[in-house]
């Protein structure tokens, strides 16, 4: 068996997990994604490879952890920290409405960061190393903007 077997047979297993969690029959959890039954059926022996329609069904409608579904890794379904991640979101867009003349900047900033991983690892590389060779003086510069003089 090569190691692609071993990985189809193991997501397929997870994909079956997920299903019976859910209290779905094959027939109906394939209606469900949108899949025949038998394409799902192949996919739990791990016989056929789930398509990215099966895995953006099973994240969308169901809430699955696709690293969970694809790796193993981490909780079945993502409910409590997809919640948590919208407040960070709302917490993040409230910091940025301070700044309103900064907008158009902020979303072409936005729009570059999530659609380049090239853009996403240059800025961070380039945060982390400002912020390490430059600590002390950033602390200085947040306690003044906050009105803290000390």
């Amino acid at each position: 068996m090569s190691e692609t077997d071993t990985v189809l047979k193991e997501i397929g297993k997870r994909v079956e997990l997920v299903r019976r969690h859910l209290e779905f029959k094959q027939k109906d959890f394939a209606q469900a994604l949108d899949i025949s039954s038998a394409n799902l059926s192949e996919i739990e022996a791990g016989v056929s490879k789930p398509r990215f329609e099966l895995l953006y069904g099973l994240s969308l409608k169901f809430n699955v952890n696709l690293i969970y579904l694809l790796h193993g890794k981490g909780e079945m379904f993502l409910t409590d920290k997809v919640a948590v991640i919208e407040d960070e979101y709302a917490e993040l867009v409230q910091k940025l409405k301070r700044y309103p003349e900064h907008k158009n900047w902020f979303n072409e900033f936005l729009d570059y960061f999530n659609d380049s991983l090239m853009m996403r690892y240059a800025m961070m590389s380039y945060f982390y190393t400002y912020k390490t060779q430059n600590d002390e003086l950033i602390k200085r510069d947040i306690q003044l903007n906050r009105g803290e003089n000390k």
